[in-house]
């Protein structure tokens, strides 16, 4: 993902002054500009829409020392001719737009164009990937490094022969199933149809059938096992096998209730970050993807590491897809956490304060609040109505903390006017992975 920085000091101020912030909405078929100028109660901009309808500019003349201001973002779709004569109209309005603070809002809705629907949909159905680092996605010569002080964790395979006597050239990647895909399997065993009265006696089928079974992953002893050679990729971690890391310490995990911890934390060498856990029940180590970096080809020399918000919106989306829930629990284990609800899921917007870009980007809207007790969210007092619809998702400490920080970056982008939702709930917008934009 690229996001677009100002280039002068003047840009700064313009930024701060004069905010455009465009959302495409779906469901309606329209783009939603909504602009703050701060400090200028009594302002009125100038909008243009651009020959191709694809960007706005917007102009404001101030007094001095501030002067004349201009911002230009492109919008997330592109809009209809008629949109030009709307924005040309409310220019010559004098009386339009609203007070906010010690500033002045303004907020117009455009209709998208029907060609750009066509095309939008067509390009979506191809761009539907939202985990970041997929199997797909890496190369035998991959290799990851600790994004904080870039010592290599994962370098090659160790030197060890498969059970043909193959030795590993290079890594294999493999895509791990959904997580409920435990869930599903024991379901089929357990409500699988009782086999015919014929069928009964022929042991050969039967013993096929297991085979079968274990082979292809569904049987009910079946498990996921790190093995040498091989990394599985889940939504936000690496399965690898535990002597082929190299630069890792193990280091006791945190109990929070007194208990003596069955999984250890992986720590940096160098830097002691945290880096993973230990699973026991795989047999491996889970490598967190957000304290990784990856470079597929180092001939070049690019390391990529994606944003947390990246892998945490990716974590959310499967889990929506999963559980079909839209209210989140999200904490480190301590006491306290964050209460997320998914309003849009994936939604397009532009903005042009100096710490986003400026360029349409893919992302998820979300109402988030604090959460004093999250013990008492997730298991209510006997007789207290618990949500149903509530899920958990625990992140690592420091993976926490970034998620917050982007939360309240975004809510302050936002117009001061689209900050809160029903006073309880702050508006904050989490990026979402796009396969076809992480190059760019």
């Amino acid at each position: 993902m690229s996001l677009t920085y100002p280039d002068t000091q003047k840009d700064l101020i313009d930024a701060d002054i004069l905010n455009l912030h465009a959302e495409y909405l779906p469901n309606i078929r329209q783009v939603s500009l909504q602009i703050s100028a701060a400090g200028a109660s009594d302002a009125h901009p100038e909008i243009c829409l651009s020959a191709s309808r694809r960007a706005v500019t917007v102009s404001l003349e101030l007094p001095e020392p501030t002067g004349y201001v201009s911002e230009t973002i492109k919008l997330p779709a592109k809009v209809t001719e008629s949109s030009s004569r709307l924005l040309s109209s409310a220019t010559r309005n004098s009386a339009a737009g609203s007070n906010a603070g010690s500033g002045r809002e303004f907020s117009y809705r455009m209709q998208v164009d029907d060609a750009e629907l066509t095309q939008r949909n067509a390009v979506e159905e191809h761009m539907d990937s939202f985990v970041p680092w997929s199997a797909g996605d890496m190369r035998p010569s991959t290799k990851l490094r600790c994004t904080r002080c870039e010592e290599v964790i994962l370098d090659r395979p160790s030197d060890l022969s498969d059970e043909d006597g193959a030795s590993h050239t290079g890594w294999v990647w493999k895509d791990l199933p959904s997580g409920n895909w435990a869930e599903m399997m024991d379901f089929w065993h357990c409500h699988k149809p009782d086999p015919e009265p014929h069928e009964k006696q022929d042991a050969t089928k039967q013993l096929t059938e297991d085979e079968n079974s274990k082979i292809k992953g569904y049987g009910a002893s079946n498990q996921v096992v790190a093995t040498p050679g091989t990394v599985l990729v889940d939504v936000a971690t690496f399965l690898v096998y535990a002597l082929e890391c190299k630069g890792l310490k193990k280091a006791p995990k945190e109990s929070l209730d007194g208990s003596s911890p069955s999984e250890a934390e992986l720590l940096c060498n160098n830097c002691n970050t945290l880096v993973g856990v230990e699973d026991t029940i795989a047999k491996g180590w889970r490598l967190f993807k957000t304290s990784l970096s990856a470079a597929n080809n180092l001939e070049d020399g690019n390391w990529e590491a994606h944003p947390t918000e990246l892998i945490v919106a990716a974590q959310l989306l499967e889990l929506i897809e999963r559980e079909s829930a839209r209210r989140f629990i999200i904490h480190c284990g301590k006491k306290e956490g964050l209460l997320i609800w998914v309003f849009n899921p994936d939604m397009r917007f532009s903005n042009s304060s100096s710490h986003h870009s400026i360029a349409s980007q893919r992302a998820m809207k979300v109402f988030f609040q604090h959460a004093p007790n999250v013990a008492a969210l997730l298991h209510p007092e006997p007789g207290k109505t618990s949500s149903l619809s509530l899920e958990e998702l625990r992140l690592p400490m420091g993976t926490y903390a970034s998620l917050t920080a982007a939360l309240e970056a975004s809510n302050g982008m936002l117009p001061p006017s689209a900050r809160s939702f029903q006073e309880s709930w702050r508006v904050g917008v989490l990026h979402r992975f796009e396969k076809a934009l992480r190059h760019t």
